[in-house]
């Protein structure tokens, strides 16, 4: 793993180009409106990892509290930059290591955010720290890819991805199959010829082990979709979206 990788080193690499790469889509909108209908109308969510506010932005605008957590301040610069009459509360926190201090009707980590939490320990650290964010009766909700391909990924992998501004970017992965790491290199080439580098480090994990990690810190699994819509899961799915609830306030 990288030495000079910390929290926020993704976050500031990218915020420039970060929307290009993750343009806002009706998904996004589902997302919002998922996670404010579990809040209900005046309730409070927690997104942990918020970047720019794709998903923040939408759920703000159901009538609910939305307070957002990024270790880049780049991100939440271009967050308010991007939506200056949002309602949406931000601060600068590594959600990984750091709490909030306050309690949530929904904490929230969409885009499988909680992969950036590159070990075991600090996954389940911040299944901790999410579960004393949650008011009694709260659900923690977490977005998650199928890492199967990626499992079974034995050499590294490139891919393109033309950004809308004419730059392109270049997406190196390599797999640790032993840590369940996914490193990425990100490459990104404009027109006259300037690049930007950026490392991603993430931990994939298969839904099991999150839920047998939820239950070590005192978290069910209440319900699984196939996406934002409430679609079942099936073995096709290419994510999941889990809900998770304290067993104390079942």
């Amino acid at each position: 793993m990288a030495n000079d990788y910390t929290a926020e080193s993704y976050g500031e690499a990218l915020a420039d180009i970060y929307d290009l790469m993750y343009p806002d889509t009706p998904d996004a909108h589902d997302a919002g409106k998922f996670l404010a209908d579990l809040a209900g109308h005046g309730g409070s969510v927690l997104e942990l990892g918020v970047g720019t506010g794709r998903i923040a932005v939408h759920t703000a605008s159901h009538g609910v509290r939305v307070h957002g957590v990024d270790a880049s301040q780049s991100m939440l610069d271009k967050l308010h930059k991007n939506n200056p009459n949002t309602t949406v509360t931000t601060e600068k926190l590594d959600f990984i290591t750091q709490s909030t201090g306050r309690k949530f009707d929904v904490v929230a980590v969409p885009l499988s955010t909680f992969f950036a939490a590159s070990t075991p320990t600090a996954q389940l650290n911040v299944m901790k720290l999410m579960k004393e964010q949650l008011s009694a009766g709260g659900t923690i909700v977490l977005e998650g890819f199928d890492p199967t391909d990626y499992h079974a990924q034995r050499t590294p992998k490139t891919e393109t991805l033309p950004l809308a501004d004419g730059r392109l970017q270049i997406n190196t992965t390599f797999v640790d199959r032993i840590r369940q790491l996914l490193i990425v290199d990100h490459v990104t080439i404009g027109p006259e010829g300037a690049y930007n580098q950026a490392k991603e480090i993430v931990r994939y994990v298969f839904p099991t082990e999150m839920d047998m990690m939820a239950l070590s810190q005192g978290l069910n699994v209440t319900a699984r979709y196939g996406d934002w819509k409430r679609s079942p899961l099936t073995a096709s799915s290419l994510r999941h979206v889990s809900l998770y609830k304290n067993l104390e306030h079942r």
